[in-house]
Parts: structure tokens; sequence; C-alpha cells
């Protein structure tokens, strides 16, 4: 019965079933796809390809290593100190430096940081600000934001905001006296755009490279475009064309302030004559009138607001705790030796470029704070880096392919010894008959007695026999069920 055919086992078991064989038969074709007998590749590692492709993996390997450590060597990277510090450690911090709370605490604004450059650096550099213990990676943190309002899509109100930017109860990163609790509240002047945890968390100190201190200094050439992914700039933030971008935003205080009629930009610079014919197009727009709102300099395309690079690159979350956002790329040699300082300011009004300038007399007296992040014990840097084929400095992966390299060599001269002095009987599908094959490990081991494996291990268990059996079949096209017998 176990050699009938599957149709004749069904003709005497339930005739009336012999009808649904034709349907059976053509949803289970006995094809070697379908009956999963496709020919496979199996291969034996014998010792000799083991000890080959160790080799050849160190070989390859190490050189590897040694090129990407040297590479590395040659980058250029140096780190100021931590300015959450007290000024006699370095920092910026003149009061209640130790001061879990935001309110007691008072720093320098502006900064000036001693920056030492220990060798030439070639252009282009990039600075970036460095912060430590900020669990950007939250969950709660990275889903409060709406990528329909950074996108700049018009008529978002409070109601459509809040369930991707409020978080449970709290209202940070939200409107607090805006709640959709009315229709009252739920209009375009009372959004925040934009909203959320990420945005609300902005970065705002202002960093500038000088040659110099504080008694005399020189504005290094340094660029902040091209710092974000372009595929952020180009498709994920712009502005919204109803001059909602801003609204309520404590970031965009200055952008949504157009200063005598556009005649001065959001950096406290006057504007092109471009610049100013654009900032007063766009309150004419059809969008802003229907809306009724200023956009101030928030307008598309304008650079600023959702589209300050500034701004995208704080918007892309990091990993890790400890993390660098590029701030800037320089496109000036610095030169070893040289007194450099970076200015660090927070708002516009401590901005050491624009002090005493008639022009921002409307603007308030910069307050003795700076970005704070002593409430979580957390550490503020500014890094001045070179980079390479190989991006940003990284010691570690060269030395890791240099490990890894060194590892597979000793491995492979290991095996080559033991094989040499105790080596081993290959089991090949190259072997006709598996008497064959004994026969020719027992001459084998008679013409090296001492160094020969115990008779024993000749031995093979029934599944290695089985499963020699199964190779020899497939290498032959027999399908014969009569085993194979030593």
């Amino acid at each position: 019965p176990h050699h009938r055919p599957h149709h004749r086992r069904l003709a005497l078991l339930a005739p009336s079933r012999a009808r649904l064989l034709p349907a059976l038969h053509s949803a289970h074709a006995d094809t070697a796809f379908k009956q999963q007998n496709l020919r496979a590749w199996r291969p034996i590692l014998t010792p000799k390809a083991v000890i080959v492709t160790f080799f050849v993996v160190g070989v390859v390997f190490v050189p590897i290593g040694i090129v990407i450590y040297l590479t590395s060597q040659d980058i250029v990277e140096v780190e100021s100190a931590n300015y959450v510090a007290a000024v006699d450690d370095g920092g910026c911090c003149i009061s209640d430096c130790d001061s879990s709370g935001s309110d007691s605490r008072t720093d320098l604004n502006p900064c000036y940081l001693t920056i030492e450059i220990p060798e030439d650096m070639e252009p282009p550099i990039y600075m970036y600000y460095r912060l430590t213990n900020f669990y950007q990676n939250h969950r709660m943190y990275i889903k409060s934001r709406d990528d329909a309002q950074l996108r700049g899509e018009p008529g978002l109100k409070p109601d459509d905001t809040e369930v991707f930017c409020k978080n449970g109860d709290g209202n940070v990163g939200w409107a607090v006296n805006y709640d959709s609790g009315g229709s009252a509240n739920n209009t375009l002047s009372n959004v925040v755009s934009p909203c959320g945890l990420i945005a609300n968390s902005l970065f705002n100190d202002s960093l500038r490279l000088v040659e110099g201190n504080v008694s005399g200094w020189r504005e290094v050439e340094q660029y902040s475009t091209d710092i974000s992914w372009a595929s952020d700039r180009e498709n994920k933030f712009k502005n919204a064309p109803d001059g909602s971008t801003g609204n309520n935003f404590p970031h965009f205080v200055n952008e949504k302030v157009t200063f005598a009629n556009c005649t001065l930009l959001p950096t406290g610079l006057t504007p092109s004559t471009d610049q100013r014919e654009a900032c007063l197009a766009a309150k004419k727009t059809d969008a802003v009138v229907a809306s009724g709102q200023e956009p101030g300099w928030c307008f598309p395309n304008s650079g600023f607001c959702a589209e300050d690079e500034h701004f995208i690159v704080w918007m892309r979350t990091a990993g890790l705790p400890s993390f660098r956002k590029l701030y800037a790329r320089i496109e000036e040699k610095l030169v070893a030796g040289t007194n450099y300082s970076v200015q660090i300011w927070n708002g516009l009004a401590a901005d050491p470029k624009l002090a005493g300038d008639p022009a921002l007399s409307a603007v308030a007296t910069p307050v003795p704070k700076l970005y704070p992040v002593h409430t979580f014990n957390g550490d503020k840097t500014v890094v001045l880096s070179t980079t390479a084929w190989i991006g940003g400095k990284n010691d570690f992966l060269g030395i890791a392919y240099m490990v890894v390299g060194a590892v597979c060599l000793v491995l492979a001269i290991a095996f080559a010894i033991k094989d040499r002095l105790a080596p081993r009987c290959a089991r090949t599908r190259a072997h006709a008959r598996l008497r064959a094959w004994r026969l020719a490990c027992t001459e084998r081991s008679r013409a090296s007695p001492k160094t020969a494996e115990p008779r024993t291990s000749l031995r093979l268990n029934a599944s290695s026999r089985l499963a020699f059996v199964r190779a020899h079949r497939v290498q032959t096209g027999t399908r014969t069920r009569t085993p194979i017998r030593p």
C-alpha cells in the first residue's frame, strides 16, 4: 500500500473522490519546485577551504584597516571646553552654576570660548555643536510633530494639529490657552506653528568662529547653507503660503516681525532689494489676505522660519543621547597657534556683531541665559573638524578591520598547523561509493598510523550514512530506494 499511486489510494478509500483528482493534480503538480526537490548547493567545508578563506579575509582586512586608520589620523578634530561649566573652568556660567533650576542660573550672553588649533586645518571645515544626556530618541518626543504643518500645508488650525503635537494632559509644544474646547479659539491666529516637543526644544544658541577675543576680533568666513539634507529642504520643510508659519512660536519671534516694513532681516542685517521686494509681495498674496495673518519673513522660499537650515537639522532627531549636529561650514584655512574664539550668544540683541546698532533699538535687552541643558546634567561643546573620504574622524573603524583581519590570520595559521599534524579525511560528493570513501580513509590511516585518527571516527551513524546516500543519488541521478551499504 505504501507504493500504490496516490490516485489509486483515493479511489480505494472513497470512489466518489476520484472526480476531484484532476483538480488536486493541477493544484499540486509534481514539479521539482512545488515538491521542494530543487537541486541545492550544500558545500562541505574542508580544512583547506577554511584555511584559505580565513587567510584571504585576513590579507584583505588588515591593509584596509591600516589605510582607514591612517586616514583617520590625518583628520584634524578639536573640541572646546564644556561651556555649561563656570567661567573659571572655561565655560560661560557666572552664578548658580550647580543649580538644576532654569531661573536662578546666570550665563554670559554673549560668551567667548577659546579654542586651540593644534595643526593647520584646510577647508572645508565643519562646525558642530555637541550635546550630551539629551534623549531625542524618546518615543513621545519623536512623535510630537505635525509633518503636514512642517511641509507648509495651509489652513491648519489647533484642532488639526492637536492630535500630533499635544502630549497627554501636557501642553508643552502646544498652546495652553487655545485648547479645542470651543470653536472660538480654533483659528489660524491661535495655532502654534510649528508645534510639538522637537520644535519647542530647538537649540537656539548662535555660534560664530572669530580670530581674536572679546577685546578685538575678526570674523572667520563661515556659511550655514547646505548643512541639511537636500531631501529635507526640498520636500519636508516649507513655510505655509497663508502666513501661519511662526504663529505663537517663541523661537520665530524675530522672523514674524518685519522691522519697519521689511527693512531689516531677522538676523539684524539689511536685506537686499530682491529680499525686501519678496517680503512686501508676500504680504499681498491672496492666501495671506484671506487668512488675515502677518507672515513676516515666514513666507515660502524666504529661507527663514521652517526653511531655516538650523531648524531643519535640529528636527532630524538623533538616535543616541550624546550627539553632534552640524551648525556651519568654514571656508577659510585655520592656522595652528592662532588665537581663535567661538562667540556664543542667545537672542538677536546679544549678537556681538550688532552691538550698539541703532536699528535694533526696538529689540529687548539680552537675557543672561543660554540654551539650558543643566537641568538634566547635560554638556555643550563646540567641535571643529575636517573630513576625508571616510567621513569624520573614526579610529574605531580602522582598528576593527585590523583586529578582525589579525584574528583571521591567526586562525588560518592555527588550522594549517593542526591539519598538518593531524589531518582529517574529507567527505565530499566526489566519492562514487561509500565503500570507496572508507577504503581511501583506511589506506591513508595505515600509511600514517601516528597521525591518523582513531578507527572509531571512521564509523558513520545512521544519519550520516543517509546524508551520504542522498548526496550520491543527487550526483548520479538515481531514484532507487535500495540503501547503499558499505
